[in-house]
C-alpha cells in the first residue's frame, strides 16, 4: 500500500490511469484479512469481551492524522476510517462478527466507493467490512471455512465488475483468496519473515501514519 501512496502523492498518478497503483492497491485484501484475524478473542490486543477501547481510540487517532494529509489530496477518506468503523461494528457484534462476510454482496449498490464515483471512502465500506470479517472467520472457524468463503467471494467478481463499470474496486474480489492463502502459509510457517517488515508489523499504526508524512514531505520537495 505504501507503493500506492508514493505513486499517487509523489508521482501524481491517478488510479484509473496507472497499472502500478491498481496492482499496489490489491494488497488491501491481505491488510483487511490480517486485521480480522487479529480481532479474534484471546489475541494480544483483543480481550475476551471484545475490542479494547484504547486500541479503538488508537485506530481513530491514526485515521485523523492520516486524513489531515489524505483527504485534501483525494477528496475522500483513507482506509483507516473504514477500519475504524469496522472495528466499532466488530466490538458491537462480538462473536457474530464473521457473519458480515456476506455484506460484500451489497458492493454493487455501495455509495461509499471513492473510485471512480467520488464516494466518501478510498475503499468501499462493504468490501472492507466483508474482508475483515473474513479474517475473523479464519480465526474463529478455521482455515477451511475461510478459504471456502474467500472462493465464494472470488466467484462474485464477474457480477461485481459488470455492475460497477469503471471501478477498480471490483478487482479486490480476485485477490481475497490469495490473501487467505498467504495467511495460511504464514500460520503454517511462523518463522518465515521479511527483515524490516517484521518490525513494521509490530507497530502497524505508527508505521502507517509515519509513511504518509514521509511521502508527503518527499512529494513536497519533489514538486
Amino acid at each position: 500500500m505504501m507503493i500506492d501512496h508514493a505513486a499517487g502523492l509523489i508521482g501524481g498518478w491517478s488510479i484509473s490511469e496507472s497499472s502500478v497503483r491498481i496492482a499496489a492497491r490489491l494488497s488491501m485484501p491481505l491488510f483487511a484479512v490480517l486485521m480480522g484475524y487479529f480481532l479474534r478473542p484471546g489475541a494480544a490486543w483483543i480481550p475476551e469481551e471484545g475490542l479494547h477501547r484504547s486500541r479503538l481510540l488508537q485506530i481513530g487517532l491514526a485515521a485523523v492524522l492520516v486524513n489531515l494529509v489524505f483527504y485534501p489530496m483525494y477528496g475522500c477518506v483513507d482506509i483507516l476510517c473504514s477500519l475504524f468503523l469496522v472495528a466499532i461494528i466488530a466490538r458491537l457484534a462480538g462473536r457474530a462478527f464473521p457473519i458480515f462476510v456476506v455484506v460484500a454482496l451489497a458492493y454493487p449498490i455501495d455509495p461509499t466507493d471513492g473510485w471512480p464515483t467520488a464516494g466518501p471512502m478510498d475503499f468501499p465500506l462493504t468490501i472492507v467490512l466483508a474482508f475483515v470479517a473474513l479474517g475473523n472467520l479464519y480465526a474463529t472457524a478455521g482455515r477451511k471455512a475461510a478459504l471456502i468463503a474467500a472462493a465464494a467471494l472470488t466467484l462474485f467478481y464477474p457480477l461485481a465488475a459488470s455492475a460497477t463499470p469503471g471501478s477498480v474496486s471490483s478487482l479486490l474480489f480476485l485477490f481475497v483468496f490469495p490473501a487467505c492463502l498467504l495467511l495460511a502459509v504464514a500460520e503454517q510457517f511462523p518463522r518465515l519473515g521479511v527483515p524490516g517488515l517484521e518490525t513494521l508489523g509490530r507497530h502497524p499504526l505508527k508505521a502507517y501514519v509515519i509513511q504518509y508524512y514521509v511521502i508527503m514531505a518527499v512529494a513536497h520537495g519533489y514538486h
